[in-house]
């Protein structure tokens, strides 16, 4: 359902002490919305802004709520007005962005392509065997082994799957890390070479001695 579109035309108004400005909204806001405060997108004279319908605390002549919203400097700059000008008001609902990010690891491993999912949960069972009390999260939407701290991520790539110990690790493993892609904190294991899974362990384990 598309939100539904509110066009007036309302005076700028200036509020006390400060270089702001508002405009009061020319409907019952609660009765439409269903709410007091609605996150909305305000056009005014044609220049967008992102704000909030809120109370401004007092009421009108006819004891109904007073409802602004305010107008920025900056736009009222771009359209030549301010408080005592009257200005053209378009607002719209915003509606909040579903987060389809995977809640588990499980979830995150499915949405992997075929051929990179038992990569993936290989690396998970070797993780998983050194640090056996951690406890599995997505964080920062990557895999996640916790304990304490953050011991290791790991996300699938294009062309490899980044491990992320952190950049104390990728410095002690410096040597068995010849020939990786390291950067501060991250190992790349390219797709079309062997995983080494015991390698994966042994950060871990070491990991889990050397926790802040």
């Amino acid at each position: 359902m598309n939100p539904k579109t509110y066009e007036f035309t309302a005076t700028i108004k200036k509020v006390q002490k400060i270089n702001g400005a508002y405009i009061e909204i020319p409907f019952d806001v609660k009765a439409e919305f269903g709410k007091g405060r609605v996150p909305v997108y305000a056009e005014y004279d044609g220049k967008t802004y992102g704000g909030s319908i809120v109370n401004m605390g007092v009421k009108n002549p006819d004891g109904s709520v007073c409802y602004i919203i305010g107008i920025r400097k900056e736009i009222r700059e771009k359209i030549g007005k301010q408080p005592g000008d009257s200005v053209h008001v378009t607002l719209t609902e915003r509606t909040p962005i579903k987060d389809t990010s995977p809640a588990t690891i499980d979830e995150y491993i499915d949405e992997q392509p075929p051929e990179v999912q038992p990569l993936l949960q290989q690396i998970r069972e070797a993780i998983h065997a050194a640090a056996p009390d951690a406890i599995e999260k997505m964080s920062w939407q990557m895999p996640t082994f916790w304990q304490g701290e953050n011991l290791i991520h790991f996300a699938a790539n294009k062309k490899h799957i980044g491990i992320y110990p952190g950049g104390e690790a990728v410095g002690v493993f410096a040597e068995r890390l010849t020939g990786y892609k390291t950067s501060k904190g991250a190992i790349q294991l390219p797709l079309e070479k062997p995983i080494d899974y015991a390698l994966i362990a042994d950060i871990v384990r070491w990991r889990l001695k050397n926790r802040k």
